[in-house]
Parts: structure tokens; sequence; C-alpha cells
């Protein structure tokens, strides 16, 4: 079964992602891919996807999609909710954390990122050419996605063959959290040193771990620069161009932290003076301008311990996804699998010995 999908109203910035093009980045392209894989993950196993299964990643107002052929299976996953309009007129609220199907004609509003992350898993994945390996968007140079580019007004998306017969409606017992950003608390972002904290003062060492920090409007799927005590560089900001990956933090001149995220460059000329663990690094994906933060350092250790006790959350997240279903809707496949009666004769065709 294929479903096709018209984006009524394209939302802002919203762009389709998977897990990214890796093993490319020595030819000069950048990972891309989701900010934060394990929502995407959650989010694709509500609709029985396989977890690298490419999603919308909704980084601020969601889009408007129409069901052109269906049905199609659709979940939420992060701080968002949206509305289902039923092509009778009828509405239904679709709240984060399970999966809703959608017939012909049936429109799906997503809302608002609150926390400016989060994902809409289509049943089937959505069949878009795959450039060097991925069908993430790279909008820089175009690649992926819906010709390289942020969903569009009018856009139609088909999705992969999806067997409906094995299709249920999933529901989370608990949204995925492995970590907290709590209202009015700086939010906590655990680093290692380097690979160039030696071209800082000692004082800016200090500075980076002992003051708190808030994300600027100067961001992006590339980066987020930090606002806060400008950290001091021993000579130049400048070093000689080397490798970088995401979850580097780099010093330009300004003395003013960047984090690199997904789409970052591949080389970088400005001093990296710490780097954010793996198990952390999405929680840079959910910090909107004015977000406060403050970098605790560890060790290798501490970082190896971190992930391990992540992909045990994961682990334990997903024990907790079960079939469900909706009030008002039936199952009809799974009505007609079940052998509801047995014993059954025919009642003229059985005979009574008469006394």
């Amino acid at each position: 079964m294929k479903a096709r999908i018209e984006v009524v109203a394209a939302g802002l910035g919203n762009t389709l992602q998977d897990q990214g093009r890796l093993g490319q980045r020595r030819a000069g392209v950048p990972w891309s891919g989701f900010l934060d894989a394990p929502l995407a993950h959650a989010a694709n196993t509500l609709v029985g996807n396989p977890s690298n299964e490419v999603c919308i990643e909704v980084r601020a107002a969601g889009p408007n999609l129409r069901v052109l052929q269906g049905p199609v299976w659709f979940a939420l996953a992060g701080n968002i909710d949206g509305t289902l309009v039923r092509a009778s007129g009828l509405k239904e609220q679709v709240p984060a954390w399970q999966s809703v199907i959608a017939g012909e004609g049936d429109s799906l509003q997503v809302g608002v990122a609150h926390d400016a992350c989060a994902y809409l898993a289509i049943g089937g994945g959505v069949d878009v050419p795959a450039d060097m390996g991925s069908r993430s968007t790279y909008a820089s140079i175009g690649f992926g996605g819906v010709n390289g580019r942020a969903l569009s007004t009018g856009d139609q998306l088909n999705t992969h063959n999806l067997d409906e017969r094995v299709v249920r409606n999933l529901k989370a017992d608990q949204p995925w959290q492995p970590w907290s950003l709590d209202v009015g608390q700086a939010a906590n972002v655990r680093v290692m040193l380097g690979p160039q904290d030696d071209c800082f003062t000692d004082q800016a060492l200090h500075d980076l771990f002992d003051n708190t920090w808030r994300t600027s409007a100067a961001q992006d799927r590339m980066g987020v620069r930090l606002v806060g005590h400008a950290l001091q560089h021993r000579g130049a900001a400048d070093v000689v161009s080397d490798g970088i990956a995401p979850g580097a933090i780099q010093v330009p001149a300004s003395g003013e932290p960047i984090v690199l995220l997904a789409d970052c460059q591949t080389m970088g000329g400005y001093a990296k003076v710490a780097t954010v663990i793996s198990a952390d690094l999405a929680k840079m994906a959910h910090m909107p301008a004015g977000t406060a933060l403050r970098f605790e350092r560890v060790c290798v250790e501490q970082a190896h311990a971190a992930l391990l006790a992540y992909r045990q959350q994961w682990q334990q997240w997903c024990g907790g996804v079960a079939p469900y279903v909706p009030p008002g809707w039936l199952d009809e496949a799974a009505l007609a699998s079940a052998n509801l009666i047995s014993g059954v004769v025919r009642a003229q065709d059985t005979h009574f010995d008469e006394e």
C-alpha cells in the first residue's frame, strides 16, 4: 500500500531528515540528519517504521498536510501536538506519543514545536531520492529532501509501501525524555575539554564552566551561538584548519562560543575549546533564543557511561510502547482475524431422537 500527501501549508523551515550522510565527511559533505536522533526514532517507532526512516523535522510552526491517497499513519514526538480534521469536518486533537490514522480527504494540522525541535513520522516513510546515501535535507547545497529545500506549499509526498495489515495504532506509556530542560533553570550540558583548549587562557577555561550562558537568535541547523563572558585566546583565534564534527565548540575572535550541530562544516579554522558529549548533544536542538545553560566538565569514562545510560533509557522507553485502540475506532483487520464464535452448527441439520 502506498499513500500520497499534499502540503497544504508548509509552516516554517520544516525539512525531511533521516540518519544523515555518515561516512561522507571526507568528501566535504556534512552529516546533516536528525538534530535529535532518539526523538526521531521514537516518532518512527510509533508508526512501525525502521528507526532511521525519514521524518519531517519541525523547528517552529509545523505543516498542514492533506491525505490525497490513504490511509496514512502519523505520529508526533516532542513538545508538540496537532489537530486532525476529518473529511466530514469533525476535528480531533492529536497529542504527541501516539499514532493516528488519517483517511483520504483528512488533514493533519501540526502545531508549534515549543522547544524548537520535534518530529512527525509518516507510516512507510517518504519516498524521495537519496543523495550520497541519505534523504536528509542539506539546504546549503540543495541536497536531499524535496529538491534540496524545506517543505513548500503545494509539495506532494509519496510514501513507501506499507503493509496495512500489520499496522496498528501505538502509544507510549511515557514521553521520550532522557533529560529535562526545566523552565527557569539553566540546562546542564556535559563537555570534554579540547582539542585546542591550550589556545585559551586559564581565566577563559574558568569562565567556560563557572558562568551561565544563553543561546542567541543566531542559530540554525549548523550551530548555536552563545552569549555571556567572552572567552580570551592566548594568541590569535585562528588555528590551522582541521577536521571538525557536530558537538565541537568553536570560539572566534569575538570570544562567543558556537556549538556546532548536524549541518556544520567539515573543516574549521577557529580554536575549539571543548566538545559536547554525544549523550547531551541533542539538548542543543531544544534551546530557542534566550535559553540558559551551564557547561559541566567530564572525562572520557564519564562520557562513555552517560552514553550507555542514554541507550539503556531508550530500550526502556521502547518497552513501554504498545498497541492501543483510540476512542470510537474499530480495528477491522484484528476483528476479522479473530475467532469470535466457536462450536456453531446448523440447527436444521441436527436431529434429535424422540422418546
